[in-house]
């Protein structure tokens, strides 16, 4: 039988609650609230440039990081003014360019060297992408590094279905489902609440616990979490008075922790969210902040790494298959396509600023539009 756990409470930091996010922040920090996020990013890169005082090699990585921001700012301009296929091109052109940013932040050097995509759409499919192999220091293969640098090193020479790509974007989710374009006959991605807790009154331990409403018992398979690593990770709890409506899965990860120390409080917060994130969690900017979906079917790569390939065979059967184009880009996939095109662009380049910065940006409430 199930025990409720009593004595832990919301963790909080200087007064601020603690939240999960998959990003390089510390624990309890602000968002960074804003409704230009290429504003952003290109002010962010100006001061780290600006505090450099001298030409070294860092300081060049972040120019030309600087300059692939721009470039792929002005490739989704240029694709909000245009419609399917154009627009799948543009898109994928900024997406890859924003992608370089990210790579030289983490200090990559590009320009100097080949740069492969490292995706190939053979001409003998319809929907299947090929994953190129690794560089091997004849190049640097943009996808299966940006892969790598999000802690989700894709396979050399598999390959990737469009079924994958469009079933794995949360954004599209439901309309995948209602249209039957998902391999499963259920959904998949289940809304969650997410709590840091810590225990009271001392305050020298820091875990988490997942909720989920009931009704979405009868929707999904959640009996996923009697089995593997949801099993191993977390216990069932009996029903809080409280949240009546809810299941309450609580960690069994309990970290001791100094609540007067910077490094004590970043290194286990860091812990908790690593092990989060390996639940298969994904996360979704809405202008009333971050919403959490655990994914019940883990697919063997992170959603951001589907999208990506997703935005380059959109751009490559808009460039080289125009049969195909009407087959599949106007044909059974064309409201998925669309409805990506207008929504995931942004998702992604809120995720993606947000890990360069590592701060959390999000909408602010005051954008009506």
């Amino acid at each position: 039988m199930p025990v409720r756990i009593p004595e832990f409470e919301d963790a909080k930091r200087d007064y601020k609650s603690v939240k999960y996010f998959p990003f390089e922040i510390d624990p309890g920090d602000p968002f960074a609230l804003t409704s230009d996020p290429w504003h952003y990013l290109k002010a962010w890169l100006n001061k780290q440039i600006l505090e450099i005082k001298k030409t070294t090699n860092h300081r060049k990585k972040l120019e030309k990081a600087l300059y692939f921001a721009k470039l792929a700012e002005s490739f989704q301009k240029a694709a909000d003014l245009i419609d399917l296929p154009t627009k799948g091109t543009l898109i994928y052109y900024s997406v890859l360019n924003l992608v370089k940013t990210f790579l030289l932040t983490k200090d990559y050097d590009l320009e100097n060297t080949i740069e492969f995509h490292g995706l190939t759409l053979p001409s003998d499919k319809k929907t299947e992408l090929k994953i190129s192999s690794g560089s091997n220091g004849a190049g640097i293969n943009i996808f299966y590094e940006f892969a790598k640098e999000i802690g989700c090193p894709v396979q050399a020479g598999s390959s990737i279905t469009l079924d994958d790509m469009v079933g794995e974007i949360v954004e599209v989710h439901e309309m995948c489902f209602n249209l039957g374009k998902l391999v499963s006959n259920k959904r998949k991605f289940l809304p969650i609440e997410i709590r840091i807790l810590t225990n009271k009154p001392r305050r020298n331990k820091l875990t988490y616990e997942i909720l989920f409403e009931k009704k979405n018992s009868n929707l999904m398979r959640t009996d996923r979490f009697e089995t593997g690593i949801l099993r191993s990770k977390l216990e069932k709890q009996a029903d809080d008075e409280k949240r009546k409506d809810c299941k309450i899965y609580h960690a069994k990860l309990q970290l001791n922790y100094t609540k007067t120390s910077n490094i004590s409080w970043r290194n286990n917060y860091r812990t908790i969210c690593k092990e989060i994130e390996d639940l298969n969690v994904v996360t979704m900017l809405t202008r009333n902040g971050y919403r959490y979906y655990l994914n019940l079917q883990p697919p063997k790569y992170k959603s951001s790494v589907y999208f990506y390939a997703l935005m380059y065979y959109i751009g490559s059967v808009a460039r080289y298959r125009p049969t195909l184009n009407a087959e599949i880009l106007e044909g059974d996939y064309s409201a998925i396509f669309n409805e990506v095109m207008n929504t995931c662009p942004k998702q992604f380049l809120y995720f993606m600023v947000s890990k360069i910065t590592k701060k959390v940006c999000a909408v602010p409430m005051a954008k009506i539009d």
